[in-house]
């Protein structure tokens, strides 16, 4: 049930190839309103989906815990997300879907995808989670038993750990720092009393979104809704202490378990609800989505430096990280490919890319958000997301928009505003017995 960091999307050059203009088709702008009780909804049915997509969406992430708390947010989700049965999925799977549970540093989200005539079993599902029913000692023990073997099974990618560890160099002080990282040790100490307040300080309508996805009908959802969940008490709106500013960001270096080095360079920027996000968003893209992109042409056609070049924009609630990384070729001077990197990084910052390289990144950009936004899952996904970082759900939507109005002059600024020195991070990943050679 653990969930892994987000990461940029690759798409298959196929589906490059189509018209984005078709995949806009199904989306509109999905219905959002508020429940007496405080609950927000956000409804977006699709007369093509053959599926729905049933999530509930919690202001509850690590940067609410404080030190002590360390691993308080997952244990919660994940003893709420099972509420007592050993396998929660069983409700779900007999109705032919799947669920799961996901925590990043500003949200926990539960969720249910289901075949369509099932939405009622999907809303059941998530009403008796809100807030769930009470936890044990022994439930506690178990589930950190349980986390610890998650744990040990799970492989996370170099490109993971470094992101990870980017986060950490790009944000230090800050929650975000542990973006990606394993939870903290901390959890061990942690009791059921510390479950249930956290559940009562966050697991409520009032700190909640319910998202609904896919084939259904609008006004018989709503009713379905209203019946399950409004007659709930409101609850708190969250709480917890809004984290400082984070220190200048640093440099740091790491062992991988690969013959290979990896040089990660990234940029702490603004938040989700930003306006810039849209433009930071395809600087991405034109910078390392794909192999005529900026970096694989500089690093890897043109000078040989890099076996490989990649870089992605994963905005939070508070703040970002605009990453790039390079897989260094054998025998190349690592201080070479870091110069590189940052040459990438000051070019664009003064001279606006061509239009027609904006325009390549562009249109891979948009077919790769219009058709996520066609499937009940990652539409779901994606509209949760806007709602609770943004603050609008139809940000989603409208993004697809505002990235057609970008000009190259746009990226010129939106680097010169957060590609600065202040704000750079930059990681090491090294072969493991090498020593700290780069």
């Amino acid at each position: 049930m653990l969930t892994t960091p987000r990461i940029l999307r690759c798409w298959p050059a196929l589906l490059l190839a189509l018209s984005s203009s078709v995949a806009y088709a199904s989306i509109a702008e999905p219905t959002r309103l508020t429940l007496a009780n405080g609950l927000r909804v956000v409804l977006a049915p699709d007369s093509l989906a053959s599926a729905l997509d049933v999530s509930l969406w919690f202001g509850s992430g690590i940067r609410h815990e404080t030190p002590a708390q360390a691993g308080l947010a997952l244990l919660t989700a994940r003893l709420t997300f099972r509420n007592g049965a050993r396998d929660p999925l069983v409700a779900l799977s007999t109705e032919g879907g799947t669920g799961g549970v996901t925590v990043t540093p500003d949200l926990t989200c539960f969720s249910a995808t289901m075949p369509e005539e099932s939405l009622g079993a999907a809303l059941a599902f998530l009403a008796e989670r809100l807030p769930g029913r009470p936890t044990n000692a022994t439930e506690l023990a178990a589930e950190r038993a349980a986390l610890r073997g998650d744990l040990a099974r799970s492989e996370r990618t170099p490109i993971a750990r470094g992101l990870a560890s980017l986060w950490a160099a790009a944000w230090p002080g800050h929650p975000y720092a542990r973006n990606g990282a394993p939870p903290a040790a901390g959890a061990d100490a942690l009791t059921a009393t510390q479950v249930e307040a956290w559940r009562r300080a966050y697991y409520s309508p009032g700190n909640a979104v319910l998202t609904v996805a896919g084939a259904f009908d609008r006004d018989r959802a709503l009713a379905d809704i209203r019946q399950r969940f409004e007659r709930l008490p409101r609850g708190a709106a969250g709480t917890g202490s809004r984290p400082g500013a984070p220190r200048a960001a640093a440099r740091s270096s790491a062992s991988i378990e690969l013959p290979a080095r990896l040089c990660l360079v990234g940029w702490r920027g603004p938040g989700a609800a930003d306006p810039d996000t849209p433009a930071l968003e395809l600087l991405a893209a034109w910078l390392g989505d794909g192999s005529q992109a900026r970096l694989s042409s500089s690093l890897v056609s043109f000078s040989g430096l890099a076996l490989g070049a990649q870089a992605g924009f994963i905005p939070e609630k508070e703040g970002s990280l605009l990453w790039s990384v390079a897989v260094v070729a054998p025998g190349a001077d690592s201080a070479a490919v870091e110069r590189a990197l940052l040459d990438a990084a000051r070019d664009v910052t003064e001279r606006a890319p061509e239009a027609f390289e904006v325009e390549r990144a562009r249109r891979r950009l948009e077919t790769a958000r219009a058709f996520d936004l066609q499937t009940a899952r990652q539409r779901g996904q994606w509209l949760g997301e806007a709602e609770m970082l943004a603050g609008d759900a139809a940000t989603a939507t409208r993004r697809l928009d505002a990235l057609g109005r970008v000009t190259p002059d746009d990226l010129r600024r939106v680097a010169a505003r957060v590609m600065t020195d202040a704000a750079r991070a930059t990681v090491w990943l090294l072969p493991a017995g090498a020593g700290g050679a780069r």
